[in-house]
């Protein structure tokens, strides 16, 4: 069975550290851009200083916020049945298959991109 994980060399592990002192403005920025390329403080830094890309996902930010809205809109059903009221539900179906719609359009059009 071929191992999973390969033990780096001496050279290739990463064992130094680099301390950088910023304000606490840039250190948020830098947390923010690192956050929106669902990056850690450290992959993002050494992209920026090697001059290699740290592109942002929009697709995945879009599917993930209308994943969320999507689930909201069902938890407030969800909330308004077991407290005995009638959900609106000829607004919220339509609200929900838009997005799930959406979802789908964007999934798409990353798998044509790809392709």
């Amino acid at each position: 069975m071929k191992k999973l994980f390969v033990a780096k060399k001496d050279g290739e592990r990463r064992s130094k550290r680099i301390v950088l002192r910023v304000t606490a403005d840039e250190e948020s920025k830098v947390r923010a851009a690192a956050d929106a390329r669902k990056m850690d403080v450290a992959e993002f830094a050494r992209r920026a200083m090697f001059g290699r890309r740290a592109d942002v996902d929009h697709i995945t930010d879009a599917v993930l916020a209308l994943s969320s809205i999507t689930r909201e809109i069902r938890a407030l059903h969800a909330a308004m049945v077991e407290r005995g009221l009638a959900p609106p539900n000829e607004a919220l179906l339509p609200v929900i298959l838009e997005a799930r719609a959406a979802i789908l359009k964007v999934a798409d059009s990353n798998a044509t991109k790809r392709a």
